[in-house]
């Protein structure tokens, strides 16, 4: 509905949140730190939250470990809270820093379930925050561009650091076959 995403958009709230929806390796964080830079050119108060980044910062090497692709199945219900819990560490620090005066914020984690979605918006909406919302959900089915992501993960992302490139290279494509499993796209509904 064009006049719901059009009030979120304007003076009714002077707070946006950019939720980034998408499998991994498929330029979520790219397309993040894009938006994050235009609008700061525009003058904007920009900055992005990575619910990945919330889970490294809890172990206490910062290197991710326990992050192998079974960490990312929705059977592990132990890691299924704790992701849970950093996306909603990520959120609230958004919301705080929307506190003291920043007007855009990007959560940038896979958010690939409408259940996921939902609860963000509910958050979000909710205590009278002010918060718009939208959704952006970053689609990609070019093989070479998804090998080419996913070796650039592979060689940056802390989460590889202890494997060796091809180990590495396997476990983020078990993770994505993780995440494929239970992906909903973005609707109307959302």
């Amino acid at each position: 509905n064009n006049r719901v995403l059009e009030a979120d958009l304007t003076n009714e709230s002077s707070k946006l949140v950019v939720v980034m929806v998408g499998l991994p390796a498929r330029g979520k964080s790219f397309i993040a730190r894009k938006i994050k830079a235009y609008l700061k050119w525009r003058g904007l108060d920009v900055q992005v939250f990575n619910a990945g980044r919330y889970r490294r910062l809890s172990k206490k090497d910062g290197t991710g470990t326990n992050c192998k692709a079974d960490y990312f199945d929705t059977n592990n219900k132990q890691a299924a809270k704790e992701r849970e819990m950093y996306a909603r560490m990520a959120i609230e620090d958004m919301l705080n820093w929307f506190e003291k005066g920043g007007e855009v914020g990007i959560f940038d984690a896979t958010n690939t379930t409408r259940k996921r979605r939902q609860s963000i918006v509910k958050i979000c909406r909710g205590a009278d925050r002010g918060v718009g919302l939208i959704f952006i959900e970053s689609i990609c089915d070019e093989e070479q561009v998804i090998e080419d992501n996913i070796r650039s993960k592979v060689k940056n992302s802390p989460d590889f650091a202890h494997m060796d490139q091809e180990e590495a290279v396997r476990d983020i494509k078990n993770r994505i076959e993780k995440y494929k499993s239970r992906y909903e796209t973005v609707t109307e509904d959302d």
